[in-house]
């Protein structure tokens, strides 16, 4: 049910019971609604430009080894395995609108020490890595929370139109953040970029903080301990039939997945020799593809079904990614097929995110959601950093295209895991309140 008290029962001289807001049909008139969206588009910008911002002063101006930089990418995820499970615990305490507002003030005010590190000539891989970690440790908070609100103010029909329009915000920061980090790159450097970043996660803050309306406070379980709270959570998903054998899949994917991903820009910026503007325009183009995705989700969900859909989009997407390592053999025409691999992938991507994540948020019970949240993100970007750094070590070993097709492999084996999945086998959500 909603979780916001009317400002005109505050504005009563009598206490009285605070009235629930019943969301209105649209969800263009969801006020609660737009101005999270608004904030977590914000956010996911940010996100994407600093993740240029960071790989780049990190290959280009620290001259970071293959190690160094798969170090880098699995200390932003790291916080996942670290607390992503007592995360979704502690959020299910706290108010969600506050979470996410001090997430996004501690994730400007580490980024902000990049540019004036730099600046003074005191920058280093190992400041660099600080900073990733607490920006890292900042997402978890603000993606487990901002996850966990959207069902407390949309009708739980609007969950699935909602999270369309979320990952729309996803990709639409990914088509425009990478081109947008690589002109600001060229213009001011990397390490200056991240102030811009720190930007836009000010924007974020404030327009999460306008959400209007008054959230009320978690109910309080007095004697119940923290960690039997995460078990809630982890027996909840082990014992669900729907989502347990998805859980395990989902995990493998993300740790194979992020090894890809962080070999990527090694291939482009050191295999291929592109600029930071090149590599990041490259990405803005082949993002659109997940735009269009998240605009279609809905009709190809309808059409066959959401437990199909999971598996069979997530396993062409795995099977697109192959096109990456053959760049090399493309030679000048090595960024069309980058461009092409990331527009296809992207499409059949985005839509299988939002149709796994649709289902975790429909069937759960609202008061277990933050932890349910939680338990996933622990799983798949808590296997993230492992991936990253695994990639990292075997690229320095082998090559980076050599381990750029093990670990497609290894993600292609766990896309096809899903097809054994009772999901998949289903082929459809039993929901519950």
């Amino acid at each position: 049910m909603p979780h916001f008290a009317s400002h005109r029962a505050e504005q009563r001289p009598v206490p009285a019971a605070p009235e629930r807001l019943i969301p209105p049909e649209s969800l263009n008139r969801n006020t609660a609604f737009n101005h999270l969206w608004i904030g977590e588009t914000a956010s996911q910008f940010g996100f994407q430009v600093a993740g240029l911002a960071f790989t780049t002063t990190a290959i280009v101006v620290l001259h970071a080894s293959s190690a160094q930089v798969g170090l880098l990418n699995g200390l932003q995820t790291i916080a996942f395995l670290l607390i992503g499970l007592p995360a979704g615990a502690w959020v299910d305490r706290w108010r969600k609108r506050r979470t996410m507002i001090t997430a996004d003030i501690v994730r400007a005010v580490a980024l902000a020490t990049v540019p004036l590190a730099w600046w003074f000539g005191e920058l280093s891989i190992y400041h660099l890595m600080a900073v990733v970690a607490v920006f890292g440790f900042g997402t978890v908070f603000f993606d487990v929370a901002y996850q966990s609100f959207v069902p407390a103010i949309v009708h739980n029909t609007q969950i699935g139109q909602a999270n369309g329009r979320m990952e729309a915000s996803v990709q639409v920061a990914r088509v425009g953040g990478p081109g947008i980090g690589g002109w600001l790159i060229g213009l001011m450097t990397a390490p200056t970029t991240l102030m811009v970043t720190a930007g836009t996660l000010a924007i974020s803050a404030t327009a999460v903080a306008t959400i209007p309306g008054r959230e009320e406070p978690p109910r309080k379980r007095p004697g119940v301990k923290l960690w039997s709270e995460v078990r809630e959570g982890i027996d909840y998903v082990r014992g669900e039939p729907l989502l347990g054998p998805l859980f395990v899949c989902i995990a493998a994917a993300g740790l194979f997945g992020q090894g890809v991903w962080t070999l990527m820009p090694l291939l482009a910026l050191r295999e291929l020799g592109m600029s930071a503007q090149a590599f990041g325009t490259l990405l803005s183009v082949g993002a659109i593809g997940g735009v269009l995705g998240a605009m279609a989700n809905r009709r190809i969900v309808r059409n066959i079904g959401e437990g199909h859909t999971i598996a069979l989009f997530n396993t062409v997407a795995a099977c697109v990614n192959f096109g990456m390592p053959l760049a090399v053999l493309a030679g000048r025409h090595a960024w069309l097929i980058l461009v092409l691999v990331g527009f296809i992938a992207s499409f059949f991507q985005t839509v299988y995110n939002i149709v796994q994540l649709s289902l975790r948020q429909r069937i759960c019970p609202l008061p277990l959601l933050g932890r349910l949240n939680a338990t996933f993100r622990f799983a798949v970007w808590g296997a993230m950093p492992i991936g990253a750094m695994l990639s990292g070590w075997f690229a320095g070993i082998v090559g980076i295209v050599p381990a750029l097709y093990t670990f497609l492999a290894m993600a292609l084996v766990a896309a096809l895991a899903m097809w054994f999945t009772p999901v998949a086998r289903a082929n459809r959500v039993v929901t519950c309140a």
